[in-house]
């Protein structure tokens, strides 16, 4: 079956009123064509933005809320080390040596010990160094909260990395010159230390101090979502989603799932002649 497309036959005698009635129509369709192309265009353009920054502001708010969790994790998990590192110093070092050296070791090793902060730049980075994304954000008031929020976020991340670095060399120098110091046993000479009193006695300050960072930060995300129009329930869904996601994927392959014992000497063909070779060479000094 054949179709027979022609195209719309048009009146060319000038003389005819007709043809520029055809011709004024033909114009008026074109136009009105072009400029529902152009609008539609333009409607699907703005609704991809509106997609775009939500998401942007998504990914923003979910970063600064993870941050303040990492923060309540860390004034958690420091609270064994507080609760140690007081009862230490509470103690006279002439007790405290009366302690087993091993057991009194472990308790300050935990005490002592520093984690450093490490946290997802990646939304931070994408905000903060794609102009497309500030501009498409067009809030300055959100723009601004959001860059004091990492902002504080870096700086946070700067002290409290340069302080543990600060208590964990001078832990592993006392540990690896236990001359240069004072003291009946390397732990004591840990806790002797005035140094090392001084940072242990600020444990309990910084564990505050995180929990008042995490505060604020959410204080800042508030007016983050005040300012771009996002209830916090979707901030939070968003975040946990972002979390569960991550534990779905598994814990990261660790280098001991992969070790092997040590091959029998047996099981190596190549390796018989030299070791029946060997056993002549001991059996012949042997009898010698």
């Amino acid at each position: 079956m054949k179709f027979n497309i022609r195209p719309p036959r048009v009146n060319v005698n000038l003389k005819n009123g007709a043809f520029w009635k055809q011709i004024v129509m033909i114009v008026i369709g074109t136009t009105i064509s072009l400029f529902l192309t152009v609008i539609t265009a333009q409607m699907m353009e703005k609704r991809q933005r509106a997609k775009d920054r939500r998401l942007s502001a998504m990914m923003v708010m979910s970063n600064i809320e993870l941050f303040a969790r990492l923060m309540d994790g860390y004034s958690e998990v420091m609270g064994s080390s507080d609760s140690i590192a007081t009862w230490l110093l509470s103690k006279p070092i002439e007790e405290l040596e009366l302690l087993p050296e091993d057991e009194l070791n472990a308790l300050v090793d935990q005490a002592a010990a520093c984690l450093f902060i490490s946290y997802d730049k990646s939304a931070q980075n994408i905000f903060s160094n794609n102009v497309e994304t500030w501009k498409n954000m067009g809030n300055i008031e959100f723009i601004n909260t959001v860059g004091q929020c990492f902002s504080s976020m870096n700086s946070v991340e700067e002290y409290w990395n340069k302080r543990a670095n600060d208590m964990n060399g001078t832990v592993l120098e006392i540990k690896d010159h236990p001359d240069r110091y004072e003291g009946s046993s390397v732990p004591i000479k840990i806790i002797s230390y005035d140094k090392m009193r001084r940072s242990l006695q600020g444990i309990h300050q910084m564990r505050a101090w995180f929990s008042h960072v995490a505060a604020t930060m959410r204080y800042y995300n508030r007016q983050n979502m005040a300012a771009i129009g996002i209830s916090e329930q979707e901030v939070m869904d968003f975040t946990n989603d972002l979390e569960l996601g991550a534990e779905d994927a598994g814990a990261a392959p660790e280098f001991s799932d992969y070790c092997t014992p040590p091959l029998s000497p047996d099981s190596l063909p190549t390796m018989r002649d030299f070791e029946v070779r060997l056993q002549k060479l001991k059996a012949s000094t042997q009898a010698q």
